[in-house]
């Protein structure tokens, strides 16, 4: 699974690295994004045929869900069962995104500690999950985007600290997976695979990662 990602990134870099042609928003780098917060993702507008980056809820709210408390516990969705999923397949077939990261976290099991450790690109740039996202309506009318990143088995590299990875997608499947007025089931779920651990690094990272609040360079640096 994904439960803690960075994007330490300002606007202008998020900009020229998706080439985004619309921002609605300016983006919030952080070292430490966890569920519930608000996170930078990239959409594609069909109709004016640009690039847009905006802001989502992270625990994604199906548009039929009664209670927005839902979106805690859909924080990521299986690529493998994503088509078929009540709660996923609609937004699979017509709501893709793009979730901006430079990392993720995962904490791996040694007797009965858990050791945090930051994985990321060796080259350092910055990335987009394959995301899904729906727009809940609360009680009072208030629009709510939110969103879910994809998960895969783990690579055989990652594997050695967590047997589940978030599904990164190369540069040349970003268009393919951000066009839903093209909806190809088959084609789809062929790029969402554990990413190339050739490309992949990690390290160990302190405990100071562990809380939600704690928000710095410190979260990512290696121990």
């Amino acid at each position: 699974m994904c439960g803690r990602f960075a994007q330490p990134k300002p606007t202008e870099k998020v900009v020229k690295a998706f080439d985004i042609d619309q921002v609605s928003m300016e983006v919030r780098p952080s070292y430490n994004i966890a569920p519930s917060q608000d996170i930078s993702v990239v959409l594609y507008d069909h109709h004016k045929k640009i690039r847009k980056l905006g802001l989502m809820r992270w625990g994604l709210i199906p548009f039929w869900a009664d209670d927005r408390s839902i979106g805690n516990k859909m924080i990521n969705a299986r690529s493998e069962t994503i088509a078929e999923k009540r709660s996923f397949k609609r937004s699979f077939k017509k709501k893709r995104c793009l979730i901006v990261a430079t990392g993720f976290y995962e904490w791996q099991k040694k007797g009965d500690k858990k050791i945090p450790v930051f994985v990321y690109l060796k080259d350092r740039k910055l990335f987009g999950f394959a995301g899904i996202y729906d727009t809940w309506k609360s009680p009072q009318g208030k629009s709510v985007p939110s969103c879910s990143i994809l998960t895969t088995d783990a690579s055989h590299k990652i594997k050695n600290i967590h047997n589940r990875m978030p599904v990164i997608l190369e540069k040349d499947k970003e268009k393919l997976w951000l066009n839903n007025e093209n909806y190809d089931k088959e084609k789809l779920k062929q790029i969402l695979h554990p990413y190339d651990d050739k490309k992949l690094d990690y390290h160990k990272v302190s405990q100071y990662v562990n809380s939600p609040e704690n928000n710095s360079p410190k979260c990512v640096k290696a121990v």
